[in-house]
């Protein structure tokens, strides 16, 4: 009788301890989801639940079977994570992740949280530590009620699983951290970028570069010393770079590098303050990048040369051909998720970002966000350079579910992709006559920027040929849009 008796009290602890750590436990931690000071919140009403279920329970002395239930919640968990994790291909987008939301319904609010970040990093580590909360716990009130609880075979064999675990979901956070985190051309992160040097002017020596437009007239001005040096956005390099083969006399392939650089927007406002060069060609000043001339003493002076168009773009198996300005606002706060928000298919988001200060980053804050915040991209949505972006939309793991930015020219002209296309906005294409009527709403103009102390005489006078007619032809001819 006593046997049965005590056979049915380890039966009904087990059950009740199951549940409490399959369900109550995530449920109160969940709590922290609301806020950081709710975290500590979450934790200690996580602990006195677990106090208060002990002061009322017979617990037994083996120690194998008190952990038993605990044991098998932790071994699910982290199984269902790291098997998922594994085929997913470390990808939060992928759509094993609904199955693992399933799979672990008692985070469903813990889960919800980590979809909407697109991060579910966090997952085994909440796992780890609501378990190891909950052993403390019961090994704090064992020692303090004095109750003994021998730790048998079967009890280090649960602690070799936990920690074998435990370890297999750290290595595989580290793992994609490398992958992705680090410039691993092999992994889902590239940082690629388009190969400048076949835009260098005089490539062979004194001979002119084939790969460069050509003037269709002789110049109406040339220099043949004090050459103003110019740099700026990689998307301009073949229009400054064709400018000095054409306007630059007396130079070869080797004394050009002096006057003409190709460092990308942020390094080339930095040489621009720095008063290395004359001319920077590209996209308007960050705000951050105006704050630091002031800073100084330099004043930018910003001469309007063509106009472009800044596009989004899309896998060409996108059924979304177009967006409103408020639907693109959402994508990249990730108030929308979901193509199928927006006329799509099934299938989640991965709004690719730029780095800071680089051109395409500015515009997309100045022009497209209004002000409004990006959120804080994953590592897998941040790319280095502007044509790992096409790139990256056009391959990224096959999926269609992409998108990026950039500018019309250097994703139609010098980075073609027949894997993407360009979206309207508001129904309007960036094309060339929307550029030149300006109905296309991401119109922008293009700059060559120069200083309020610079030193060349010659800088003047080649923005006033930029300006002319014969200027604002050629930078039509080599792909922009006059002004």
């Amino acid at each position: 009788m006593q046997r049965g008796l005590s056979f049915m009290n380890l039966k009904k602890y087990y059950i009740t301890t199951f549940l409490m750590t399959l369900i109550l436990s995530p449920s109160i931690i969940s709590l922290g989801t609301l806020g950081a000071g709710f975290i500590v919140i979450s934790i200690m009403l996580l602990i006195m639940s677990w106090v208060e279920y002990l002061e009322r329970t017979t617990l037994p002395e083996q120690g194998f079977k008190v952990f038993l239930p605990i044991f098998l919640v932790f071994s699910y968990n982290m199984c269902a994570w790291i098997i998922i994790f594994m085929l997913s291909g470390y990808s939060f987008y992928s759509d094993y992740f609904n199955i693992f939301v399933l799979l672990t319904i008692p985070y469903l609010v813990i889960n919800f949280a980590f979809e909407f970040s697109v991060n579910f990093s966090p997952f085994p580590f909440i796992n780890m530590g609501i378990t190891l909360i909950i052993v403390l716990v019961i090994i704090i009130s064992c020692v303090i009620r004095k109750k003994k609880i021998i730790f048998d075979k079967i009890s280090m064999v649960y602690l070799v699983v936990f920690i074998c675990l435990s370890g297999i979901a750290t290595f595989q956070h580290n793992e994609r951290n490398i992958k992705i985190l680090m410039y691993d051309y092999q992994a889902e992160r590239v940082q690629g970028d388009i190969d400048l040097s076949k835009y260098h002017p005089f490539m062979w020596d004194d001979k002119k570069n084939d790969e460069l437009k050509a003037l269709n007239e002789p110049p109406a001005i040339s220099f043949s010393e004090n050459y103003p040096k110019l740099d700026g956005a990689t998307a301009l390099y073949p229009v400054y770079s064709a400018i000095a083969q054409e306007l630059y006399e007396g130079l070869n392939g080797t004394t050009v590098a002096k006057y003409v650089k190709y460092s990308k927007t942020d390094k080339a406002y930095e040489n621009l303050m720095n008063g290395e060069i004359d001319i920077f060609f590209g996209a308007q000043p960050s705000t951050q990048q105006i704050e630091t001339a002031r800073e100084k003493g330099v004043e930018f002076v910003l001469t309007p040369i063509g106009k472009e168009a800044f596009v989004f773009f899309v896998h060409k198996d996108n059924p979304v051909d177009s967006l409103t300005l408020e639907q693109i606002q959402d994508i990249y706060q990730k108030n929308i998720t979901n193509w199928k928000e927006v006329g799509g298919s099934w299938e989640r988001i991965m709004p690719f970002q730029r780095p800071e200060n680089s051109g395409s980053q500015t515009i997309m804050l100045a022009k497209v966000m209004q002000e409004k915040q990006l959120t804080e991209p994953v590592m897998e949505e941040y790319i280095e350079g502007m044509s790992g972006v096409i790139t990256q939309v056009a391959e990224y793991r096959n999926y269609s579910s992409a998108i990026g930015y950039s500018f019309r020219y250097f994703a139609t002209g010098m980075n073609p992709n027949d894997s993407i296309k360009l979206l309207g906005v508001d129904e309007v294409l960036p094309t060339v006559e929307n550029i030149r009527n300006d109905t296309y709403m991401f119109t922008v103009d293009v700059y060559a920027v120069t200083i309020n102390s610079s030193a060349n005489e010659n800088t003047e006078q080649l923005i006033q040929w930029l300006l002319s007619e014969q200027g604002q032809n050629f930078i039509e001819d080599c792909g922009y849009v006059k002004q």
